[in-house]
């Protein structure tokens, strides 16, 4: 290194006592331009050789490194694997504690189910009992209350609907009656109107046939049928009188 920043320094100290030489410049300035060449040649071979040098070294790092990570991968595995095997046996203890624990609760549960149970069944059953009963005594005094007040208003409804149909039934019976009666009273009075014509007209046909024949015999039978034919007349008034008289008391009775 010392001996190419002497040749370095020699050759450029050549070149610039050249320029002096050749040029009349500054010296300072001349020797200022001559360091900062050296230096920057300088410079750029010192980087250069520390770079070189530092790359060789990140080459045998590098190696190393994959030496060393090899070796601690190694360890890491081994590590590892202690540390399963151990953490393993440790949680299967602890595994199988608690398995011989769950089995022992698990056992008492079990043999102990069947009671829990069987007193859960009873007090749920007589809690239901109790809430049905007290449901059925509600239910069946609210039923009497509901019933009795339903058929006391049932048997008010009826009483007025039936008294009140058995009001309007009277009435229009009676009325039916006597519009029966008025159409049969009118119906017997025209026929007792046409049967006392017809029967005064037959009466008097009658004795006008009766009044003729009797003419007829009188004026043969003078003397000997006087006393049939005063019988007969006086018989046949007696009859048609007490016809007459019937037919009146069928009226009055009627």
């Amino acid at each position: 290194m010392k001996k190419k920043i002497i040749a370095g320094a020699v050759t450029v100290g050549l070149l610039t006592g050249a320029g002096f030489s050749l040029a009349n410049t500054d010296a300072g300035q001349a020797l200022k331009t001559w360091y900062d060449n050296l230096f920057n040649q300088t410079s750029a071979e010192v980087l250069s050789e520390s770079d070189a040098n530092f790359e060789q070294l990140l080459t045998e790092l590098r190696a190393e490194n994959e030496t060393l990570k090899e070796l601690a991968a190694s360890q890491i595995d081994e590590k590892t694997l202690r540390e399963i095997e151990g953490s393993t046996l440790a949680i299967d203890q602890a595994k199988y504690e608690h398995i011989a624990s769950l089995d022992g609760e698990k056992l008492l549960i079990l043999e102990n189910m069947d009671y829990q149970f069987y007193q859960l069944f009873l007090e749920g059953y007589f809690h239901i009992k109790a809430k049905g009963d007290l449901m059925q005594e509600e239910a069946t005094a609210g039923f009497q209350a509901f019933a009795s007040e339903k058929g006391q208003s049932a048997l008010e409804q009826v009483t007025a609907e039936l008294n009140q149909a058995k009001a309007d039934a009277v009435t229009e019976l009676e009325q039916e009656i006597v519009a029966a009666k008025q159409e049969i009273v009118t119906k017997v009075e025209s026929q007792v109107e046409i049967s006392s014509r017809n029967l005064r007209n037959q009466a008097n046909w009658k004795a006008e046939e009766i009044r003729e024949a009797l003419d007829a015999i009188l004026a043969n039978l003078v003397a000997e049928q006087e006393a049939a034919i005063t019988a007969k007349a006086a018989e046949l008034e007696a009859d048609a009188k007490m016809s007459l008289d019937d037919v009146v008391n069928n009226i009055v009775n009627d």
